[in-house]
């Protein structure tokens, strides 16, 4: 859950591309700043199709600023600067509801018509209803909290199926031999009432997934890194998956993804894994040769027999990175596109992978070739782009939330 000035002119594999801009149209502050061009270093594939344009043109802006935000459901939400959640019509801007209790302080995200908010004191997780804005259920973290222990913090709630899914942080005893400790619990979303927990003796990865009625995490153990598939409904452990070796603990395992039978997570050692979902099985795994790399981001995309991640610094946000499109079946390099700041993948649109960077800057990666044709200009600093279709909504940079149409034409 949680990563951005070149503009106008881009040479990008021999082409020169013109990146349209639309007088009167545009969003404010967008396509300044100095003309740059493609890496082409890493790059792998056929040959560069004909390039698209890209134009943002503006729809509204809300004088509400929200981090983090996510568009469902004809709403966009999030928690605004005054620590309260807020949503907003998403085609108008419209506010809808602010729900400022402060057991909510943290948003979580949104899952199966709810927004999901916990407490940062207490642990306490609320879902509320995302039309309405009203609590539909509360769960306290005394449910999942095991005797001798307290709670410390979330690294991850997942709502699927009625079900919240938690992984989390327990302190011990003041003069115990850990620091602390770590569980993954599930909880009946419409009681608060504890369906499982397995403690975990080592320090459980924050990435979580559940999907197709099993949950998927990692953990860092003595000796290594270990990928873990656990029965959604009774936490019964399906498989574990030897991700890496190491001397003491393993590494972090950072992002996941799911499709067509298979589990793609990436680490912070750069390595991108494939393992058959039902038996935990190695397919295959990728490490770029790319300079730089040290991390897998959240999310990873797969479409269309494809894998797209992108890769980062273990300990910036804000240095340079890399996007990467890996075959699903064989782990095999098809391309790779070094970026000025760590991207963050938003899925494709018309044929072009859609990401943005910390620099504030949305590109466009042609999800065949890589080549980063056109970019536009959202924000001074990390817009905070969340996307619903050819709908981006992000942080301008001026304290207020923004919403515009993304067009991408000829090619």
């Amino acid at each position: 859950m949680p990563r951005q000035r070149r503009t106008a002119v881009i040479a990008a594999a021999g082409s020169l591309v013109v990146l349209t801009v639309v007088a009167g149209l545009l969003l404010p502050r967008a396509f300044s700043g100095s003309p740059d061009r493609g890496n082409d270093k890493g790059s792998t594939g056929s040959p560069t199709p004909a390039a698209k344009q890209l134009a943002v043109r503006e729809q509204w802006s809300s004088d509400e600023d929200f981090w983090q935000p996510v568009a469902a459901h004809g709403k966009v939400v999030g928690e605004g600067q005054d620590g309260a959640l807020h949503a907003v019509d998403a085609g108008s801007g419209d506010a809808e509801w602010t729900y400022d209790d402060p057991g909510a302080s943290s948003f979580e995200g949104v899952s199966e018509g709810l927004v999901v908010a916990s407490s940062r004191e207490n642990g306490t997780i609320q879902g509320i209803d995302l039309d309405s804005g009203k609590r539909a259920w509360s769960v306290a973290a005394k449910a999942h909290t095991a005797p001798g222990t307290s709670f410390h913090l979330y690294t991850r709630v997942v709502v699927a199926d009625g079900t919240v899914y938690v992984n989390a942080m327990y302190d011990l005893p003041e003069g115990s031999e850990r620091f602390g400790t770590y569980a993954v619990s599930a909880l009946d979303a419409a009681t608060g009432r504890l369906k499982w927990t397995r403690p975990i003796e080592y320090i459980l990865s924050g990435a979580l997934a559940v999907v197709d009625g099993v949950v998927y995490g990692g953990v860092r153990e003595k000796g290594g890194t270990y990928f873990h598939a656990w029965d959604a409904d009774t936490g019964k452990q399906l498989w574990r998956y030897h991700a890496s070796a190491s001397r003491r603990y393993g590494g972090e395992l950072t992002a996941i993804a799911v499709s067509d039978g298979t589990v793609y997570f990436g680490d912070d050692r750069g390595v991108l894994h494939a393992v058959d979902a039902r038996r935990g099985t190695k397919l295959w795994t990728y490490e770029p040769d790319v300079d730089g790399v040290e991390e897998w981001l959240e999310p990873l995309v797969v479409s269309d027999g494809v894998v797209y991640g992108g890769t980062g610094e273990t300990t910036s946000d804000y240095g340079p990175g890399a996007v990467h499109a890996v075959a699903a079946d064989s782990g095999r390099p098809l391309w790779s596109e070094h970026t000025e700041r760590e991207p963050e993948l938003h899925g494709l649109l018309d044929g072009s992978l859609l990401f943005s960077t910390k620099a504030g800057t949305l590109h466009t990666a042609d999800a065949r070739a890589g080549v980063s044709p056109a970019e536009a200009r959202l924000s001074s600093g990390d817009p905070d782009a969340t996307f619903d279709g050819d709908r981006v909504y992000f942080d301008g940079g001026d304290g207020r939330l923004h919403a515009g149409r993304i067009s991408l034409t000829g090619g």
